[in-house]
């Protein structure tokens, strides 16, 4: 009988030697690992984990291998046993956790990366897992526990701590140790009085025992740092809805943050509550979760909701359509009340915080930038920063890149019932209006200086063509929004003002659908004020869009009310773009005497208002016609002129503009290393100017020029950048240019 010396020394240390020692019996007795595994039921793979001290075993595991290897009892020795503490009193095993949750879905990474953090037999391993209110923390926490419950023999111990209670205040931690050390085994009389000698009986009487102690609802790190017991192996669970950053510094938790669920998951939730209803309407089945944000709670109690009254889906996603009366309809009871849960964290919060977040719930968009919170609550900058961390410490707001943030949308409709029921509507106005200045005031320096040729309107400067063209993408999501607001509050001059300083960059970038709803509210806004120029402003921008929408008639027609507007106006600017617009609406639709017609037109009226910007835009689209009907003189003519004019003015979108149309003339005309000149020309330029749309369509006039001269090789290199930028806006070309490249490997395989 093989029989392994006994070692002297601590429980600790004969701890760590079970994984050498089980390797040691095993191959005593000639066994491999998947026999060993066949023998014990248990995985070849979690064997292997425990022989090398990456997994602890369990009582239950040294017995099977015990019994299975024929060790007499000397592998099982190696695992702690209870014994007294030094009060003498009997160390029970507790097994304080709460009931499994009863459904659970989706989190796999979390749940790997909580295995992860536990699987550390040699110190005591500390996770705290952090998220807004709602999110699932406690779920997630004791679904864990409860999986994991065997790899925990000595006992398991679980708190509430109340960080965030609707009726108690957070509990000290002399108040758990005391709870904690009488789960252990001691009467009330032998706990000690202080928290200080509390702490260090508790690391005392858990030393040497694996045990999971799970902490729920922490506020600080202060709270939980005395609770940690003093035994290698044992895991300590924390969830809070602070990031306890100390913790983390001081003890070395891993931090896990957690977010509202993936759509998947929300989905497989609500299936799992109602069932087969959702696969009848799969739409109001997605609008419901929509209207949750997918956050976990939400999802839970609108699906509750439905499996326990007999009600549509479509029903509950129309009670949810209204942000107003979102909240209510989320109600349960207190524990399972959406706006009960926020409500602990939101009064827990320092008065200045507590005053920005309901500011935040007056922005119109999910994202907030650092300035624009500043202007919302008339503070300085730093403040706003300040104050924006804070909040996100708690997860009122998460952080969404540099100086920016967002909210959930069931908490931004929170933080609105706040400022509602809180600020005065004076006060709420005048916080609106602020947050529309800064908007209309970034945007029009922003305008200025991606079209440095128009004159300022603003005294707001931004540094440069970059940072302007950054500000703009980073806020594109968000102009609709901003617009609307300003309509519904009752400024329509602001939202017309803002739709027409965004001109310039909707230009540039091309955004359809965004421009489309931006330069709509703009046309109501302008019909409100009466004010025919202004009108006519947002007919030509929604006309643009119908063009670049594929809808040349109602482009045309767009323009041509525009025109109507201003016939009595005396504003021969105005009127020019309007035929301008025409013209290529009637381009558009093949007409080329219309389309050429009212070029000329607008060309005329700006050369007489001496406005080379829009002069140069006449010209390159009359470069364009030209080449169409194969004149190539006259094209090259319009564009070298369209050319100079931009250079003239540091219009970098024209330039690029009257480049390729340039290189697209020499191209038609089989004039292959003119082309191949001015187009490259024309792809640095846009590249420079961010002009996404200029630079497709340019990679793919340089792949058909590669075609041309017989290098399939660059003409594909080309047609691959040409799609994937059509690809990202969501631009029909794309089909047309991969036709070309299946094509062309059609014919280079031939």
């Amino acid at each position: 009988m093989y029989k392994k010396h006994e070692t002297r020394g601590s429980e600790v240390e004969r701890r760590k030697t079970f994984g050498s020692g089980l390797r040691d019996v095993r191959i005593a007795r000639g066994l491999s690992l998947t026999e060993l595994a066949a023998r014990t039921h248990y995985s070849r793979a979690h064997l292997a984990n425990v022989e090398h001290g990456r997994r602890a075993a369990t009582t239950e595991l040294a017995e099977a291998c015990d019994n299975a290897l024929e060790a007499d009892g000397e592998l099982l020795a190696l695992i702690p046993r209870p014994r007294q503490s030094d009060s003498q009193a009997a160390v029970t095993r507790p097994a304080q956790l709460p009931a499994a949750p009863g459904r659970f879905v989706g989190r796999r990474t979390q749940l790997s990366a909580l295995d992860a953090v536990s699987e550390k037999a040699d110190r005591l391993s500390i996770a705290t897992v952090h998220g807004p209110p709602g999110v699932g923390k406690t779920t997630l926490a004791l679904y864990w526990a409860h999986r994991e419950i065997d790899r925990f023999p000595d006992g398991q111990l679980f708190a509430d701590l109340r960080g965030h209670s609707g009726h108690q205040s957070p509990a000290s931690p002399a108040e758990i140790l005391e709870d904690f050390l009488i789960s252990l085994g001691l009467t009330p009389a032998d706990v000690p009085s202080t928290e200080e000698k509390r702490a260090a009986l508790f690391r005392t009487m858990t030393h040497d025992r694996r045990i999971l102690v799970v902490l729920d609802n922490a506020v600080s790190s202060d709270q939980v740092r005395p609770l940690l017991p003093g035994a290698a192996g044992s895991t300590v669970l924390v969830t809070s809805r602070v990031t306890l950053t100390g913790l983390a510094v001081r003890a070395g938790a891993a931090q896990l943050a957690l977010a509202p669920f993936t759509s998947d998951d929300s989905l497989r939730l609500l299936q799992e509550i109602v069932g087969s209803r959702v696969d009848d309407e799969p739409a109001a089945a997605q609008a419901v979760l929509d209207r949750c944000g997918h956050l976990p709670l939400a999802v839970a109690v609108a699906a509750e909701r439905i499996a326990a009254h007999p009600i549509r889906l479509s029903e509950l996603a129309e009670d949810l359509a209204e942000e107003r009366q979102r909240l209510a309809a989320l109600a349960s009871d207190e524990d399972a009340d959406v706006r009960a849960v926020f409500s602990w964290s939101y009064r827990a919060l320092p008065t200045a915080a507590a005053r920005m977040f309901r500011m935040l719930g007056l922005h119109p968009g999910k994202e907030i930038s650092v300035p624009a919170a500043a202007a919302l609550a008339d503070i300085p900058l730093d403040k706003a920063a300040q104050l924006l961390h804070a909040l996100a410490t708690c997860h009122l707001v998460e952080e969404a890149g540099r100086d920016h943030f967002w909210l959930h949308d069931l908490l931004r409709v929170y933080a609105s019932e706040q400022a509602l029921a809180v600020d005065a509507a004076q006060e709420i106005e005048r916080a609106q209006a602020r947050e529309l200045s800064w908007y209309l005031d970034t945007a029009a320096a922003a305008g200025r200086a991606l079209e440095p040729f128009r004159p300022p309107t603003s005294d707001t400067a931004l540094p440069g063509y970059a940072e302007a063209f950054a500000w703009c993408e980073r806020e594109l999501a968000s102009f609709p929004a901003v617009v609307g607001l300003a309509l519904r509050i009752g400024r329509p001059d602001l939202a017309c003002q803002l739709s027409q300083a965004l001109f310039s960059y909707f230009h540039l970038r091309k955004p359809w659908t965004i421009w489309e709803r931006t330069y709509h509210l703009g046309l109501e806004a302008a019909a409100k004020l009466g004010d025919p120029c202004l009108q006519a402003d947002m007919l030509t921008g929604t006309g643009l869009v119908a063009l670049g929408l594929g809808s040349p008639e109602s482009g045309r027609d767009a323009f041509r009310r525009g025109l109507d507007l201003l016939e009595n106006e005396g504003e021969p600017t105005r009127s020019a773009w309007c035929h301008i617009g025409i013209g290529l609406a009637y381009a558009d639709m093949e007409d080329v005497s219309m389309a050429k017609s009212a070029l000329e037109r607008g060309m005329v009226i700006h050369r007489d208002q001496n406005d080379q910007h829009a002069e140069s835009v006449a010209l390159v689209h009359l470069a364009d016609l030209c080449r169409a009907e194969k004149h190539t003189e006259d094209a090259l003519r319009y564009a070298d002129r369209a050319l100079s004019l931009c250079r003239s003015i540091d219009d970098k979108y024209g330039e690029g503009l009257s480049l390729y149309q340039l290189g697209t003339t020499y191209l038609a005309a089989g004039m292959l290393d003119d082309a191949l000149h001015r187009l490259e020309e024309a792809l640095s330029v846009q590249r420079a100017a961010h002009d996404d749309k200029g630079q497709a369509d340019t990679l793919w006039a340089l792949a058909r020029t590669w075609i041309a001269r017989g290098n399939s090789t660059m003409a594909r290199c080309r047609l691959e950048e040409a799609a994937t930028i059509f690809e990202r806006r969501g631009d029909p070309a794309e089909a047309v240019v991969r036709a070309s490249i299946a094509n062309l490997e059609e014919g280079t395989t031939h």
